[in-house]
């Protein structure tokens, strides 16, 4: 856990010293603005799944990584199995993915980076976790025969084992996130008619949110949302997105919201703070064409990627010096 340091302390030393001045209106200098600032970095990895206890897992080369301290760590392997492609990790280092095994696609688990992964079980013949949470339950959806199969959904968990969480008398479902709480998101369709579900903790009985839409992430209060609107426990319908052309990838626990103008050309990631409601364009890395915004974590730290003009696309993280959830001190 990054460490909380006071506004104050900070500003004294980045300030140079000067003589009294009287005071103005004026904006903030910009070495204050610095702490709140973001910078890009372009990681070795050619696509990224998430990030959780400081490690980003993702995929350089073909093969499965984590990066950890600035190293790319190769994930362990189960004999057998090939095209590993990790897909989730958890606040505190649970990694899920899946794998090819002889005809079927198979959802495994990590433990941590460094420990071999455990294969779920599989209800159909392609398993693909989506997302896991602190305490290691996993979800995601299945295909019976192929991945051209309509998808079901379903939970893992250690202590429980695989099983179909699919909504009662729906032909369709899928399973996009878990929240630490263990609230799921994701949608349903019942004939024709889609709808955003949630899934409430312990019996992971589904609930319809709102009908023509889907959700794909899940907060801890039990809100999930989509593109542009989320929906609270009693269902209220609230918009999300800072404009009309943005599309919202991520919220982090303390508020700030990460996504890309979708429509702009270029495409470019952004972010709005906890509280704030005007999108700050995130910089681009040099040779960038276009940006993606698509995770944050508590302190606002963000994971996304860049693509550049010939083709080719890299992970990106968006980092400053002050952290979300950080007091902030004001002298008086």
């Amino acid at each position: 856990m990054r460490k909380s340091v006071p506004t104050v302390v900070l500003a004294t030393a980045l300030l140079p010293a000067m003589a009294p001045a009287a005071p103005t209106a004026a904006a903030p200098a910009p070495q204050l603005l610095s702490l709140f600032s973001y910078s890009a970095r372009v990681l070795p990895l050619d696509s990224a799944a998430g990030m959780g206890d400081g490690i980003i897992v993702g995929k350089a080369n073909g093969v499965a990584v984590a990066y950890v301290n600035g190293n790319l760590v190769p994930l362990p392997g189960k004999p057998g199995y090939t095209d590993v492609q990790p897909t989730s990790i958890s606040s505190n280092g649970y990694i899920v993915g899946y794998a090819h095994s002889a005809n079927d696609d198979r959802g495994l688990f990590w433990a941590s980076y460094a420990n071999a992964p455990i294969d779920m079980g599989g209800l159909g013949a392609a398993t693909h976790p989506r997302a896991v949470n602190s305490q290691g339950v996993a979800v995601g959806e299945y295909y019976a025969t192929t991945i051209y199969d309509l998808p079901t959904a379903f939970v893992w968990s250690m202590s429980g084992g695989i099983r179909s969480i699919a909504p009662p008398y729906s032909n369709q479902s899928q399973a996009f996130d878990i929240s630490d709480s263990g609230y799921v998101a994701g949608f349903a369709w019942y004939g024709l008619q889609q709808t955003a579900t949630r899934w409430y903790p312990g019996s992971f009985q589904a609930g319809t949110a709102a009908y023509g839409d889907f959700a794909w992430q899940a907060l801890e209060n039990g809100t999930i949302f989509g593109y542009t609107t989320a929906w609270d426990l009693n269902d209220t319908a609230y918009n999300i997105a800072p404009n009309t052309i943005s599309l919202v990838y991520g919220i982090s626990g303390a508020g700030r919201k990460v996504g890309t103008n979708i429509l702009a050309m270029p495409r470019r990631g952004w972010t709005v703070p906890p509280g704030g409601g005007t999108a700050q364009i995130l910089p681009v890395p040099t040779g960038a064409v276009d940006s993606y915004a698509t995770a944050v974590d508590g302190c606002g730290t963000i994971l996304g990627s860049v693509s550049f003009a010939d083709g080719s696309s890299k992970a990106v993280l968006w980092t400053k010096l002050m952290c979300d959830t950080a007091p902030v001190l004001v002298e008086r």
